[in-house]
């Protein structure tokens, strides 16, 4: 069965070329990744934190609801505004719980909000939720994975052909189709020399370097991504950072899990007061400021990394 579905997979070959599947891959490792930055404790069964956290990260919001004796949390749209733009109301659609609309004041409703932004500015619809934020990286990371690939397969050749006719033009394809996976392909087509075959100099001044550029680069993009949720990276330095450049290092995230956490802890502390549960919530350690200050580098860094996004 695993023998099988090796054989599939390798005959398909992931395309890391391909600008959106390379941002689907970072896209789904980077929210995997924010999705553990908050541990629960005290969920009834039928509310996974997972589920709660996808609502807040990807929607700004998560409703929690009765349905069938038990609680519940499904993506919801919010609307009917009061004095201060907040709803009053919520409709969802659910395969197998149904669908329906709400009350927010409900008895058996809560609503936790992801940050302070909450939904709406003045009427105005703002993405609280961590949806841009992991968006924003996922793109520029598939950018730099595409261009990676795409000049590691052009650094296999000397000049580029230029195709006159139809039939040249699909000949040459074919040889860079087999190129791009490190195959050898013959060239037979008379055409190709009765109607004229021609090459460019392809850029000679390419060199191992510019590749290291590259990588560095998605180091870099994926190190201020960690930085940003709560992971701290020091790169060495010939001399100790001095007390004023930590501190400033700390005041440049864009991702306040304070703010995330305290509108968690409000919500929390609404869902108990409506369902008579003693639930809690806060940091997962390995994202709390105090204790992830600490200096990681060389080694270390290298297998946070690996083991967080590989």
């Amino acid at each position: 069965m695993k023998a099988a579905l090796i054989k599939r997979q390798l005959k398909k070959m992931y395309d890391v070329a391909d600008v959106p599947t390379s941002y689907k891959y970072w896209f789904y490792k980077l929210l995997g990744l924010t999705l553990t930055m908050f541990d629960y404790e005290g969920l009834p069964e039928s509310l996974p934190a997972r589920e709660i956290e996808l609502q807040l990260q990807l929607t700004n919001h998560c409703v929690t609801f009765m349905k069938k004796g038990k609680i519940w949390t499904t993506e919801t749209s919010l609307f009917e505004p009061d004095e201060y733009y907040q709803p009053r109301r919520f409709t969802y659609a659910q395969p197998v719980l149904g669908s329906g609309t709400k009350n927010l004041s409900d008895a058996d409703v809560c609503i936790i909000y992801n940050n302070v932004l909450k939904d709406t500015i003045h009427g105005i619809d703002v993405d609280a939720s961590l949806l841009t934020f992991i968006s924003h990286y996922a793109r520029q990371l598939a950018d730099l994975s595409s261009t990676i690939n795409i000049y590691t397969v052009n650094s296999r050749l000397t000049h580029y052909p230029i195709g006159k006719t139809d039939s040249v033009r699909q000949s040459i394809q074919n040889f860079f189709n087999k190129l791009a996976i490190g195959k050898r392909e013959i060239i037979a087509d008379d055409d190709i020399i009765l109607n004229g075959f021609a090459t460019a100099s392809a850029d000679t001044k390419r060199t191992a370097d510019t590749l290291k550029d590259y990588i560095q680069c998605k180091d870099i993009i994926l190190e201020q991504f960690f930085r940003d949720i709560g992971v701290k990276f020091r790169h060495p330095k010939a001399a100790q950072m001095s007390e004023e450049e930590v501190e400033s290092d700390e005041q440049v995230l864009l991702i306040s899990l304070d703010d995330m956490l305290k509108s968690r802890q409000e919500g929390i502390k609404k869902f108990n007061d409506t369902y008579g549960l003693d639930v809690s919530v806060r940091i997962n350690p390995k994202f709390d400021r105090p204790s992830s200050i600490q200096e990681v580098t060389g080694n270390e860094r290298d297998n946070i990394r690996d083991n967080t996004v590989s």
